[in-house]
């Protein structure tokens, strides 16, 4: 079992931002030895800031886990100027001794073994504590805990597990090792898939219980009952299986589904922002600022401490005066804006790129202006890992395959007709509403690391279309790997070989490992 944060190595260090003021602005200074990092509140909220922190790894949100799914799909195709950058994602060829895929895995278990230490800890802090303010500011932390290690398991479920499906929810070994315990380092094996997802749920009861009801859309780089249904919500939906005739099981979960996507989205915290207003929009402020009210949670940065640049590959400026991206927007993608979209400008431009020919360039990420300081452009933004959006797809989504197609429609719009200029109604059936779902899905979230989890979930093929000045051939803007081929268990990517070596062979990998 991955064990690689030691409490004695923490350098803990996550700045505060603009809109919210805490405990995330605290600057922890010196090193902690293991024995004595909880025996304070102080201490407590020193590794709760380094849990924050964790987030925005290069192999986390800000890089690796947000950009490979969406590379290793259909998102943005390899321009005939990237010379190797992530082409092994995006050829389909990568294996267990993957620096990415070990960086995803181990970085997200650091965080959870943080998770287990504090918890393991917590009841001596709890026990000196005296005056009630200082034991609500302890069950703060205890929210944020329990949030973390729901998240990042739900995150390795997603990376990988296969798409739920109740055939083999109770199969041994398809879920991820549950270690739920710091002090005990033996490992241990995967559980079902079932066991996996209820300890998530599990987790996220109890971060409901401590987090704040009061944390509101200004609290955005702090996680939230928001955010805790946000997950709930799509935690639920995925839980919904990958057919569209849900089973009585799956049914109570895409229930739930819409049950907490609800809760989110009557509780009157957070609107979506508008981007039909034109140039300096709310939504458009997103992107520029990583500000605005439909963002539930953002992993936080400042001009002092940031995270990796999620822009550099799309734009790779050169200077004086031109770019060279690595990679570029998917025509086929492209075509799925309706008329009117402000999302078209604000994440395409059509650009004469450093080789002398036109391409549409990706500029979602063209950085945070109040992030991207200095004479070198760093094309940095925040993290938003849950929005408002997402919620209501989420919601459309679980509707339709209820059955509701009327409240599937009713999300559809309300989205729509704030991201399109003078949008009417949706009012799609059957298999083009899904479609219409999916191709939203596509268009709100492009780039933000759901595409893969999606195509393998729905069970649709991963195709690429020939697309000029990109990388020509059958592994690159030719892919078409059906959902039947053998090469399709790369949608779930395979446990590192240093975990399987490790371990003894107490963990076991996934198909992927054996290709």
């Amino acid at each position: 079992m991955i064990r690689n944060i030691k409490l004695f190595l923490f350098t803990l260090v996550l700045a505060g931002t603009t809109s919210c003021k805490g405990f995330l602005d605290e600057y922890p200074d010196s090193a902690i030895p293991e024995e004595q990092a909880m025996e304070t509140l102080d201490d407590c909220t020193t590794i709760v800031t380094g849990i924050y922190s964790a987030f925005k790894s290069g192999y986390l949100y800000s890089g690796s886990m947000t950009l490979l799914p969406d590379i290793q799909a259909d998102m943005t195709y390899a321009s005939d100027a990237n010379m190797g950058l992530y082409t092994e994602f995006y050829r389909w060829q990568f294996k267990p001794t993957n620096s990415e895929v070990q960086g995803v895995y181990a970085s997200l278990y650091s965080i959870i073994s943080t998770c287990n230490f504090f918890l393991e800890n917590v009841e001596k802090v709890q026990n000196s504590l005296t005056s009630e303010a200082e034991k609500e500011e302890l069950e703060r932390r205890m929210g944020d805990v329990y949030f973390a290690r729901a998240l990042s398991y739900a995150e390795l479920i997603r990376f990988f597990c296969e798409a739920y499906d109740e055939d083999i929810a109770d199969k041994e070994e398809m879920g991820v090792s549950l270690k739920l315990s710091y002090a005990d380092d033996s490992p241990v094996k995967r559980s079902t898939l079932r066991e996996s997802y209820a300890q998530v749920i599990s987790d996220l009861e109890f971060a409901e219980k401590y987090i704040p009801s009061s944390r509101s859309v200004a609290d955005s780089p702090y996680f939230s009952v928001g955010a805790v249904n946000a997950l709930r919500a799509r935690i639920y939906l995925y839980m919904g299986g990958t057919g569209n005739t849900p089973d009585a099981e799956e049914k109570k979960n895409l229930e739930k589904s819409v049950e907490y996507a609800g809760k989110v989205i009557d509780s009157n915290v957070y609107e979506l922002c508008n981007g039909t207003t034109g140039s300096g929009s709310d939504y458009e402020l997103i992107w520029s600022f990583d500000t605005g009210t439909e963002v539930i949670w953002k992993v936080a940065m400042s001009s002092t401490s940031l995270g990796s640049s999620l822009g550099q590959i799309f734009l790779n400026f050169v200077a004086p005066d031109y770019y060279n991206p690595d990679y570029v927007f998917a025509e086929e993608i492209r075509k799925l804006f309706y008329e009117g979209d402000c999302r078209s400008s604000l994440f395409v431009v059509d650009y004469t790129v450093g080789t002398g020919h036109e391409q549409p360039m990706v500029i979602k990420y063209f950085g945070n202006t109040d992030l991207d300081g200095g004479a070198t452009k760093k094309f940095i933004n925040m993290p938003k890992v849950f929005r408002l959006s997402e919620v209501y797809l989420v919601r459309a989504e679980a509707n339709y395959k209820l059955g509701n197609e009327e409240d599937a429609n009713a999300d559809l719009t309300v989205l729509r007709k704030k991201r399109i200029t003078a949008y009417g109604s949706s009012g799609a059936s059957g298999d083009d509403l899904f479609k219409e779902i999916q191709n939203e899905r596509a268009i709100e979230l492009y780039m933000e690391g759901f595409r893969l989890s999606d195509l393998k979930r729905w069970k649709l093929p991963i195709e690429r279309k020939k697309q000029i000045y990109t990388v020509d051939g059958p592994d690159n803007n030719e892919l078409n790997i059906p959902y039947n081929s053998t090469k399709y268990c790369l949608t779930t990517w395979p446990i590192p070989k240093h975990e399987l070596e490790a371990t003894n062979g107490v963990v076991k990998g996934n198909a992927s490992n054996d290709l």
